[in-house]
């Protein structure tokens, strides 16, 4: 489900709000050569692996890898994020795409299960009042399955699991000075955005370096009650990257059509 990244750059100091985006360079080619040299909050890491834990001590295999590909195309990003099991085998597969520094599609595919979806932003939110994200999910491969839509007016702080990492970069004066930090967060299969709000947890150590743990957890009674909060270890150090984080991840857990949203921890490898 989440499986953040953090860019490697210090590239804003604040991803909402006015976020870098790609506006007033002129429409000549001096004006389309800057933006292409743009750097953008998305495209790094260009490659991040991870390993994913169960978050029993006791079982000290992984459960899954993980790894994200990132590349550029002008001021497009696309981002391709994959959960493999230790042997090799695809569980699950996100690909995400950025228009300059704006969320512009997300696409998921549980393979341990067939259900498949997506969450596409509509409309230029430099031109509308009020740009939607719609939702498509359906459960099953099957071609008889039928997709189920969404659709809601789109919150300016509406993140994926890709950018949650950048986020908490953003953000991270805020959080450390203890205020909490609140978004939207696309869940798919819902077929709608959830209320998260990040704050403080604790200062701490980890693997030898000063951390910060940061909670993200649901704003409703109601989905608190099914997501438990998760938890993120970012360096107190620039660039503040995600560690690791402890919460529910994209892979289930189960086998033979019993499966199950897993729990995990998630260690990456800076």
């Amino acid at each position: 489900m989440f499986e953040p990244i953090v860019t490697t750059r210090r590239l804003a100091s604040n991803l909402t709000g006015p976020c870098l985006f790609l506006l007033g360079l002129g429409r000549g080619s001096t004006g389309h050569s800057a933006a292409a040299a743009l750097p953008l909050v998305y495209e790094e890491p260009t490659v991040l692996t991870g390993t994913i834990y169960s978050r029993d001590p006791k079982a000290g295999e992984p459960l899954f890898k993980f790894k994200r590909v990132a590349t550029r195309d002008g001021s497009t990003i696309r981002v391709l994020r994959e959960y493999r099991y230790p042997d090799g085998k695809l569980a699950a597969r996100e690909q995400v795409a950025y228009d300059g520094n704006k969320l512009a599609s997300f696409e998921l595919e549980e393979l341990q299960t067939g259900a498949s979806g997506s969450a596409t932003v509509e409309g230029d939110p430099q031109h509308l009042a009020k740009p939607s994200m719609a939702f498509r999910y359906a459960q099953s491969a099957s071609a008889a399955a039928r997709s189920k839509v969404g659709s809601e007016i789109l919150d300016r702080e509406t993140l994926v699991n890709d950018m949650v990492g950048p986020f908490l970069v953003a953000h991270y004066e805020r959080l450390i000075r203890g205020e909490k930090v609140a978004c939207r967060y696309a869940v798919v299969p819902r077929k709608e955005t959830v209320g998260f709000s990040f704050v403080k947890a604790s200062d701490s150590r980890w693997r030898g370096q000063e951390v910060l743990i940061v909670k993200m957890e649901p704003t409703s009674l109601l989905i608190s009650a099914l997501v438990d909060p998760l938890f993120f270890t970012l360096e107190k150090t620039p660039p503040h990257r995600v560690l690791q984080y402890v919460g529910r991840t994209t892979p289930k857990t189960g086998k033979n059509g019993h499966w199950k949203d897993l729990d995990a921890v998630t260690v990456f490898d800076w």
